[in-house]
């Protein structure tokens, strides 16, 4: 063998190398493009579509209450057993939490029998009240995490 053969095989092994480099860049760049998309319907639309369609009721925007308007994860209002609720979906329990003390600043102590916090979920019922374990039950077989 001849060192120009040498150096051909060498030259043809560091391009087979950059174009196996270059597949395994695009595979990693895609996969991560793959991993921060979200798959499937949210919360909002998964909880959205077991109200209507199992608990049969009506849904529709908040409206009216710019707190929940501003969850990151939407919001919605419905009506269980005559009882009104808004329910915000936020993206992490500190924003729900979050959710919740704004409620507590604006209304004060009045809203505290009306207002719940189940995980990334903040529920404020329309009715002065605290809501009946049925109402409560109703919200929480339509609870997405």
């Amino acid at each position: 063998m001849t060192v120009t053969a040498h150096t051909e095989e060498w030259r043809y092994l560091r391009i087979a190398c950059a174009v196996v480099a270059l597949l395994v860049a695009a595979e990693l760049v895609g996969w991560l493009v793959y991993r921060s998309r979200p798959h499937g319907p949210s919360a909002l639309e998964q909880t959205e579509r077991c109200l209507r369609r199992e608990k049969l009721l009506p849904v529709e925007p908040v409206g009216d209450d710019p707190i929940a308007s501003s969850a990151r994860g939407g919001a919605l209002a419905t009506r269980v057993e005559g009882n009104g609720v808004h329910v915000a979906i936020a993206k992490s329990d500190s924003e729900a939490a979050e959710l919740a003390d704004t409620y507590r600043r604006t209304a004060g102590r009045r809203i505290q029998l009306r207002l719940e916090v189940r995980g990334r979920v903040v529920y404020v019922w329309e009715q002065p009240r605290e809501p009946s374990p049925t109402q409560r039950q109703t919200m929480y077989d339509c609870w997405y995490e």
